[in-house]
This record gives structure tokens, sequence and C-alpha cells, in this order.
């Protein structure tokens, strides 16, 4: 009798699939070097410093009714996303996560060989979910100020069942340019535009166009804005026809009874919200004046609430990671070329960007008198 094989019985486009990068756990990098968890400062995974608001703190300390399945319809969380996003109800899914909505569009609409287009370097994400859908991925690099090159992403998005882009980007923190999207809709692609961190941009969200355009549609996320990253709640905005096929084939139950009571009560404390989020605006440019005033550090322009920073004086964007880290300062690295002499940091309160800044100066000031 043959035995099963988990593994020569894989679909082969999954068998070399790589690994998503996630996010080091904080306890155990914390511990590697010799740290308190506390005394951390985790500014690897553009997460809110502020955390969950008052509001929401109450209600995961309230009954939300953990013992019940939450509401499989999602119906009163998509009618407070409505109230804030300004767009009917039927025109909002939500999910885990902005994740697992990515995964269910290419589910629903990316077929295997089909051409998936983004933008890199961006959200890893999409180049994850080509690959478990066994789909072709098309990356068109992005220009050296970080722009998305237009004739090219058009000339791509023309042969493809599906476009990805990030605006703002990540890691970039730049926008996609305005015009740009007119002429992506007329390409017969689905465009998917990712605005995770648009509450931190100074730029419309394109939510109330992609509930009336079919060609579109806008991901919007909980985890940045809202501080509560580990709850996992992110929601879609389309036409009311693929919302409710997404809302068919979703998993009946993907968000959590906790996870809906923590995003109902962000709602209702949105003036907190968006209070936290100037705070965070102001300290994204005071960081990047303090490191551009540095002079070994040239930090991109950016939209969101992280800076994308090269390395000027010859280390590797890795190689200042270690040195923060030695002072308990965690930031993100990349291991492709373009980003090779790059870090991304995640803004923290102004007493934590305080001490980053002094651990910059000491770096620096390190790598002066060694040459």
């Amino acid at each position: 009798m043959v035995r099963f094989d988990p593994l020569a019985s894989l679909k082969p486009h999954i068998r070399d699939l790589p690994p998503y990068e996630a996010l080091e756990d904080l306890e155990e990098l914390a511990a590697e070097y010799g740290f308190a968890p506390e005394d951390v400062l985790k500014l690897d995974g553009n997460e809110n410093p502020f955390g969950p608001s008052p509001k929401a703190l109450d209600a995961l300390h309230n009954g939300y009714g953990a013992d019940r399945y939450a509401d499989a319809a999602q119906l009163r969380l998509r009618q407070g996303v409505s109230k804030y996003v300004g767009v009917p109800a039927e025109n909002i899914v939500a999910g885990a996560g902005s994740d697992e909505l990515i995964d269910l569009i290419f589910r629903l609409w990316v077929n295997p060989d089909d051409k998936v287009v983004t933008a890199g370097p961006t959200f890893g994400m999409y180049a994850f979910d080509s690959g478990l859908n066994g789909a072709e991925l098309v990356d068109v690099p992005r220009m050296r100020d970080w722009s998305v090159e237009p004739d090219a992403l058009l000339g791509a998005a023309i042969e493809a069942k599906a476009v990805f882009l990030a605006s703002p980007n990540n890691p970039t923190g730049n926008l996609l340019q305005p015009e740009l999207l007119d002429a992506l809709l007329l390409t017969g692609a689905l465009i998917v535009l990712d605005e995770a961190y648009i509450e931190f941009a100074d730029a419309e969200s394109m939510a109330v166009r992609a509930a009336s355009e079919p060609a579109l549609i806008v991901l919007r996320t909980f985890s940045k804005w809202g501080g509560i990253a580990g709850m996992r709640v992110g929601y879609a905005v389309g036409v009311a026809e693929s919302v409710d096929v997404m809302l068919r084939a979703k998993q009946p139950y993907n968000i959590s009874a906790a996870s809906q009571a923590a995003a109902l009560a962000s709602l209702e404390d949105i003036e907190v919200l968006n209070e936290r989020a100037r705070v965070l605006v102001a300290e994204r440019e005071r960081m990047a004046e303090a490191m551009r005033h540095a002079e070994w550090l040239e930090p991109f322009p950016s939209e969101a609430n992280f800076l994308l920073v090269r390395v000027l004086d010859g280390r590797s964007g890795r190689e200042v990671s270690e040195a923060l880290r030695q002072h308990g300062i965690f930031v993100r690295t990349y291991g492709s070329q373009r980003l090779e002499d790059c870090f991304r940091i995640s803004m923290g309160t102004p007493s934590q960007n305080d001490r980053v800044i002094a651990a910059l100066a000491e770096i620096g000031a390190g790598q002066g008198a060694a040459t």
C-alpha cells in the first residue's frame, strides 16, 4: 500500500514557496540583547506606540461576548466603518487584517498563471500571495525617488489580471501619483490600492471612489491608525457586487468578538486617534530633520508613520540596525540590493524618539572616530 506523502503531494507551485518574512518576536529579541521587554523600543513593525484608544481598552476589559461567535455578517462593524469612511455598508467587508483580504482577493479573482503586477520595493504580502496562488508576479521597479514609472506600470497592467499598489507605499512612504490611478483603471485589470497608512498622509482616500468603480478595491486597516495591530482588523471597500462575493467567500467568523469590540470602540474614539496620528506625523518630521542634520543619514520623504532611511557613511542598513539593537532599539532592514544601505524606522512617542535620536548621535560619533 502506498502511503500518503504530504510533501510530494503538494501543489507544484507550493513546494518551493519561500516563507513570508515576518517580524521577530519581541521577548526573544529582548532576551538575546539583554534587555527587559519593557525597556525595548520595537520600531520595526509600524505599530502605533500609543496602542488602543481609551474606549477600545474599555471594550476589551468589559464583556464583549467571548463565549459566543461574532456576527458572521459583520453588520455592526460594517455600519460603523460606513460612517467613518463615508460609503454605504454594502460596499464594505472586514477581514482579519488587510492580509486576509489580500489573500481573499487572490482566491476570488486570480487564477494560476495569471499575471499580477506590483511596484517594488513594496509590501511583501503581494509577492507572497502571488506565489501561494501560482500567479506570475510582474514587479515594475520604482524609480530613484521611489515613485512608480508610469509607462512601465501601465504597460504591465494591460496584460495583468490584477495590480497591487500601496499608497502610502511600504517601505518607502510615498504616495501613488494621483493621475496614475485614472490611467490604471482603464487597463482592464483589477486595481487593489492598499491605504494602510492613509490616516498619516496629506492626501484623500480613494475609498469613496472605490464604492462606485468596479475595477478598484481599496484596503484600509485599524492596525496603524487604530493601534490594534494585534487584534487583526482590516477592511476593503469596493462596489457592492465585489463585496457581496467577498462576504460569501470569506471564512464565516473571521473577525473575533474581541476584535470586533475593539474596532467598534475605536470608531467611537476617532478624535483621540486622529490627534495621536497628528503627533506621529509631527514626530516623523522632527525625526527626519534630526537625521538630515546628522549628515550621515538620508531620510526619504514619507506620508506614513515611518521613515525609510539611507545610510551615507558606507555602512549597510543591517550594520546600523545592529548598532541600534545594542541600545535596545529595533528597526527593520531588508535583504534586497536596492535597500541594503537602508533601514525603516516606525515613529515612537516623543520621549521614545528622543532616545532614538540620542542613540543615532552616539552611533554616528563612534563611526566618525573610527574613520
